[in-house]
């Protein structure tokens, strides 16, 4: 039977690591954290989840010394402790790798792994590298990592670039480990080997708090989980009694049921035709059909090129075939033709391609659209474009409703929605998405499907990317199935995720 919502589920003894209690932190007009108990233990893998903006994020910087204006009470291995700043943290065995890894890419693995405790060499000011590379081998060999140690990290995949960073962390003696989305990225054979490595970690009496969106993933990891929403704790479970529909029901205050639409979309003409599309070593004679009011999804395995295939139709990448658009061809394809064209783009990584950092909500929203909101002669009207900016923060539901503030200052789903609004603006005809729910909210991934269903539903064709095969058979009319480069099926929907991952995952011919 499922413990109560606020009830103590953690277990009593010496086995305790961190306890918080009753954390409080503010901002100017909101209180991100009220009241909050958490707590890990010794050889626990304690998940932390809740929508975007519920206060994860805030509470886990609480831990890692990122705020002293916090009130409540800290214990970490029965010790009262006031965490101050980041270096405190980390000297006390608390420490955070996270969704955007903090590697160096122009470093090695080697000098990544033993960062800041290089053996010093001969010379003042020198490093003996091959003590270097004989300690950070010695780091990697406990948790059975393979890693190239004269490589470049930038080289290394995201999967072996979150091996470095826990190497390194697990190096300098980490005894709380906290995995922010540490699988958002990550294909299924790799979320395998991480969760060989946490079960390992938690072995060696690590405590790993394990922060994600992907609730499915929980029962094959987790041993407890805690649910924030709206900044308070609002259930604490031991994994193996809950139901994740119980999960969602406390993230969202409504079923899991209620995330996917009714279909009202009936698909009609051809507006996007792919023909012999082809990059030698990534992708082969790829050929299909979007119809308007339709959504065609792309299945997968990662590394099978699906990514690869969308991004050559939209121009971002050269390839030889063809692509016809409301039956003319689109020649020689860029992103700002195919855009031209009335084709859109929402890509896989928001942050490095989607997303243009360092610029407010307002300029991200409206780059696409600057010349229906300038005067004669080229001049912005700035009304123009605030006013553009409000309309699509409203439709999209960004928060916070402040057009000036920096992107980067938003949630990974509240930039997610920027993203996506900027493009609505522009009013394509045909949307790509690729991973439009990676590493987002429950919320939001529910508004992201709402939004899609209903694109089809207006005439507009929809060509979607998701690693989440129940996303695909819920919400595409037909599904392409990739393997090694070449769509192996065209496969009418009705269909079931588990028909899905057979059919990506069984080799054909």
């Amino acid at each position: 039977m499922s413990a109560p919502a606020n009830s103590d589920t953690s277990p009593r003894g010496p086995g305790g690591l961190l306890r918080m209690n009753a954390i409080v932190k503010d901002f100017p007009g909101t209180r991100a954290l009220d009241r909050v108990d958490f707590d890990v233990h010794r050889g626990e893998i304690h998940a932390l989840i809740g929508e975007n903006g519920a206060g994860k994020s805030t509470l886990m910087n609480v831990l890692a010394g990122r705020y002293r204006d916090y009130a409540g009470r800290v214990r970490l291995a029965g010790r009262p402790v006031r965490l101050t700043n980041p270096r405190q943290a980390h000297a006390l065995g608390i420490a955070v790798i996270h969704q955007d890894l903090n590697v160096l890419g122009n470093l090695t693995v080697a000098e990544n792994i033993m960062l800041g405790a290089e053996p010093r060499g001969r010379l003042p000011g020198t490093v003996d590298r091959r003590r270097l590379r004989r300690q950070a081998g010695e780091a990697l060999r406990p948790l059975g990592f393979r890693l190239p140690l004269d490589a470049p990290v930038h080289r290394l995949s995201v999967a072996r670039q979150q091996m470095v960073a826990i190497a390194q962390a697990v190096r300098t003696n980490a005894r709380l480990l906290i995995l922010d989305e540490p699988t958002a990225s990550l294909g299924r054979h790799e979320v395998d080997r991480l969760f060989a490595v946490m079960r390992d970690l938690k072995a060696r009496g690590i405590g790993l708090v394990y922060i994600t969106h992907r609730l499915a993933e929980l029962p094959r990891i987790a041993d407890r989980v805690s649910v924030l929403r709206d900044g308070r704790m609002v259930g604490a479970r031991r994994m193996a009694e809950t139901r994740l529909s119980e999960l969602t029901r406390l993230m969202l205050g409504r079923d899991l049921a209620e995330m996917f639409p009714p279909k009202t979309n009936t698909p009609g003409e051809v507006v996007l035709s792919v023909r012999g599309l082809t990059r030698p070593g990534v992708f082969e004679d790829v050929s299909f059909d979007v119809r308007a009011g339709e959504i065609v999804g792309i299945a997968g395995l990662v590394g099978s090129g699906r990514t690869e295939i969308v991004r050559a139709i939209f121009g971002a990448d050269a390839a030889a075939g063809t692509c016809t658009y409301e039956g003319r061809p689109l020649g020689r394809r860029s992103p700002r033709r195919c855009r031209a064209a009335g084709i859109g783009m929402v890509p896989a990584n928001r942050k490095t391609q989607g997303s243009i950092t360092g610029r407010s909500v307002s300029e991200n929203i409206t780059i696409g659209i600057l010349g229906r909101l300038s005067r004669r002669g080229g001049l912005l009207c700035p009304g123009a474009v605030r006013r553009a900016a409000m309309e699509s923060i409203d439709f999209m539901g960004v928060e916070p409703r402040l057009p000036g503030l920096s992107i980067d200052h938003l949630s990974g789903g509240n930039q997610q929605k920027a993203i996506v609004a900027r493009w609505l603006a522009a009013g394509p005809r045909v949307l790509l998405f690729d991973e439009p729910t990676q590493g987002i909210d429950v919320g939001t991934k529910a508004q992201m499907y709402r939004l899609m269903v209903d694109l089809a539903a207006r005439g507009r064709a929809v060509l979607l990317i998701s690693s989440e095969f129940i996303e695909l058979a819920s919400l595409a009319d037909r599904v392409l199935i990739v393997q090694h480069g070449r769509i192996v099926e065209d496969r009418a929907g009705p269909v079931s995720e588990e028909a899905l991952f057979e059919a990506c995952a069984t080799e054909t011919g």
